[in-house]
């Protein structure tokens, strides 16, 4: 259930206050549930990993959480605690302290940073973090095996990667991979296994999971979309490409703003607070770049460049700073083949325009090998 006009409107009316709880168990909701309690607050459950939109913007990002809102979408505060008496008991006292105007509500705040410029530096501090052991993430390892790959004096980085979570783990061929989520479904494509992503896809919008309760999320639209292209790379089908055009056309009209995309549609009150996501917005920034590579659509570029002007903000992060290097890569080193095929590099594209077979800035050679290094200087 999401936050809707009727329910603002019952809050409103009935003078409650809304309890946002985002946890994956019933534990704390089914305490609360036939309590005084719920004359006083209109809870709303949600499923953290459904609803990230609003993970983030009510939450420090802490599982289980129980936020409270005035229905103006003013935080009143935030009990973090899987202890159900120790929620309830926090909650009556925080209820308290508001109905005697103790505490005050804030205003949620947007999130709109003053975008920085991308650096191909990026590169060098994603190996760099690397080989610190920093847990790395699928698209930190989707980069490393390129640049082990291409780059004699990387050759052996492969070996420092730690992956951070299930997702990185089943690109490493350690572990399967479930379904029920876009994100998944786009990974298995990038992988090289069977995928049922198509479900997930209407005309542009993807929908998060099998539940199809959210949708237009930016990461899952970049992501998908990438997937679409490097289905199109492996097997040169149209249908593919106009599969990725169709998520680029949904992103331009419904995420873009003035200084890169919005992390999600505005649904409701909660999810119209402008949040310009970093990691979403470097995602989007990969798809893009790609797209752009395999279309030569200008329009496309700027897109992706805007969205690393937002990326870059927080480049500090080993997955936002292999996201940037990975679009850098494409968008300024990017190598155009003619022929569909799974070549293990992310420089490279398909673009049936392209006269020869694989093309790089000016030149033209038979084999990609011809591109080995990457051309950069420390």
């Amino acid at each position: 259930m999401m936050l809707n006009d009727r329910l603002l409107s019952d809050a409103k009316f009935y003078s409650k206050l809304i309890g946002v709880l985002l946890d994956k168990e019933d534990t704390i909701s089914g305490k609360i549930k036939g309590t005084t309690i719920e004359r006083r607050v209109m809870l709303l459950k949600a499923d953290p990993e459904e609803y990230p939109d609003y993970l983030i913007r009510v939450t420090r990002g802490v599982i289980p959480c129980l936020s409270v809102l005035t229905p103006n979408m003013e935080l009143v505060g935030i009990i973090e605690s899987n202890n159900p008496d120790y929620v309830i008991t926090s909650l009556k006292d925080m209820l308290n302290s508001f109905e005697t105007k103790k505490i005050r509500p804030v205003k949620i705040p947007e999130y709109v940073p003053e975008p920085q410029e991308p650096s191909e530096a990026s590169i060098f501090d994603t190996v760099n973090k690397v080989i610190d052991q920093q847990k790395a993430d699928f698209r930190v390892i989707e980069l490393i095996k390129t640049i082990s790959k291409v780059e004699r004096r990387y050759s052996t980085v492969e070996k420092f990667l730690s992956p951070m979570d299930e997702v990185a783990s089943y690109v490493l061929g350690r572990g399967e991979l479930g379904g029920g989520f876009a994100i998944y479904e786009a990974v298995k494509i990038i992988k090289g296994d069977p995928s049922k992503l198509e479900e997930y896809v209407v005309d542009g919008k993807v929908f998060r999971s099998s539940k199809r309760e959210n949708w237009g999320l930016l990461i899952d639209e970049a992501i998908a979309g990438y997937a679409f292209l490097v289905r199109y790379l492996r097997e040169g089908k149209d249908e593919y490409l106009e599969q990725a055009v169709r998520i680029r056309d949904f992103v331009k009209r419904e995420l873009e703003t003035e200084k890169g995309f919005r992390d999600t549609v505005p649904k409701d009150p909660l999810t119209s607070i402008t949040y310009l996501e970093p990691l979403a917005n470097a995602e989007v920034a990969v798809f893009l770049s790609a797209l752009w590579q395999a279309t030569g659509d200008e329009e496309t570029k700027k897109m992706a460049m805007k969205a690393l002007g937002v990326a870059s903000v927080r480049s500090d992060f080993l997955g936002i700073n292999a996201r940037i290097a990975h679009a850098l890569l494409r968008l300024n080193h990017g190598i155009l083949t003619s022929t569909p095929g799974n070549y293990g590099d992310v420089r490279v594209m398909l673009n049936k325009g392209v006269n020869c077979s694989f093309k790089q800035g000016d030149k033209c050679a038979e084999k990609l090998e011809e591109f080995s290094g990457l051309g950069l200087e420390d």
